[in-house]
């Protein structure tokens, strides 16, 4: 039995631009169910991310996701989807009983103790469930055009009072076989899973995102382990105009402008006994004096080809690739961002940055970036 994870993520939201790539804890929207989805994934299961733009499919790939591009059909406004579900269902060859399971990209938050909950439904061979928000909520209803009443004869105790439970729209699964004869992302009989209202907050709006990225930055700490701290990071190589430096000099100077935050963040990495690096296509050596009081590791300057000069320092220090970080901010640091399975960028990146980079975070270069990416790896 397989399980199959499909992420919808459209690009052509209206009431947030590009809200599916807005960073959450400096990870793009939709990537956070890609996260879950392998969280609750097995070997020979396949994780799908269905988009109707490039950037977004590029960004789902880069995150060890497969893509498929979306027809204009199911990319509007007024598409169901169902009809989504169904077109990346068709691109797997999959058996009755198969798991399709359906990650909202607009519900970031989801503890690992909800997808546990998951995980066991599916190891008891449960015909469908989804997430669902319980809550004790006394309706009222409408009486005429100027007034409303209650819908209930007496005011009880909550703790008198049966719960409800409202779809709260983060996941839902059936099988294969349901799914076909429903056209449904769940069958009649469904098991629920039972979220807290963290994790029932779905991003509509511009305050919903807000909030989220408020809650997230303690909230997601457990998922920022799997991501960046089981890897063991030692070595950090980093550009350094627009990511160290501000993106700002003038005509004709060397000149740089830095972040006393980053040069301390720097500082303490290296006093920690790690390892960092500078890699620039900058043909003048600038700053030496700072890199130096940093303890700067090395620093390569006038760099062609910034990538076969970090392979280079790779087999100098005896350093493996999963031991490492790159971050970048331009084209020339495309290459180095894919080659590494951690990198990140900063706010003010050029957008083609963004779809090879693993993280976006939310500092420009030279305004704490680096402070924000080496608190993550603490």
């Amino acid at each position: 039995m397989k399980n199959l994870f499909i992420i919808p993520a459209r690009s052509g939201s209206k009431g947030i631009i590009d809200k599916n790539i807005q960073p959450i804890n400096g990870i793009p929207l939709f990537v956070w169910s890609i996260i879950h989805a392998k969280y609750m994934s097995s070997s020979g299961d396949y994780i799908c991310v269905s988009s109707d733009s490039d950037k977004y499919l590029s960004i789902a790939e880069n995150w060890g996701a497969d893509s498929l591009k979306r027809s204009k059909k199911l990319s509007s406004d007024t598409a169901f989807t169902e009809p989504v579900m169904e077109d990346v269902i068709n691109q797997y060859e999959l058996d009755e009983q198969d798991n399709i399971f359906l990650l909202q990209p607009t519900s970031p938050l989801r503890s690992k103790k909800s997808l546990e909950m998951f995980i066991n439904l599916i190891k008891n061979n449960k015909e469908s469930g989804l997430t669902v928000k319980e809550t004790y909520q006394f309706e009222w209803v409408k009486k005429d055009k100027f007034s409303y009443q209650p819908n209930y004869a007496e005011r009880p105790r909550r703790q008198d009072m049966e719960p409800k439970y409202i779809e709260n729209g983060s996941i839902y699964f059936t099988k294969l076989k349901y799914f076909r004869k429903y056209k449904n992302r769940v069958s009649v009989n469904s098991q629920i899973v039972v979220m807290d209202d963290f994790e029932s907050i779905e991003i509509d709006n511009s305050e919903e995102l807000e909030l989220v990225k408020s809650l997230s930055v303690k909230f997601n700490q457990q998922w920022i382990k799997e991501v960046t701290q089981n890897k063991n990071i030692r070595c950090v190589f980093s550009d350094i105009d627009g990511v160290f430096a501000k993106n700002k000099k003038r005509t004709n100077s060397n000149e740089r402008i830095y972040s006393t935050l980053d040069s301390s963040a720097i500082s303490s990495w290296i006093g920690n006994g790690k390892l960092f690096f500078f890699v620039s296509s900058e043909k003048k050596i600038h700053s030496e004096e700072l890199f130096n009081k940093m303890n700067v590791t090395e620093s390569v300057f006038g760099s062609s080809d910034k990538l076969s000069d970090i392979k280079h320092l790779l087999k100098k220090y005896k350093l493996k690739r999963d031991e490492c970080i790159f971050l970048g901010n331009d084209i020339s640091d495309i290459k180095c961002l894919r080659y590494f399975d951690i990198s990140f960028a900063p706010k003010d990146a050029t957008s083609e940055v963004f779809s090879s980079s693993k993280f976006k975070i939310s500092k420009n270069g030279g305004d704490g970036f680096i402070s924000e990416v080496l608190t993550m790896l603490e």
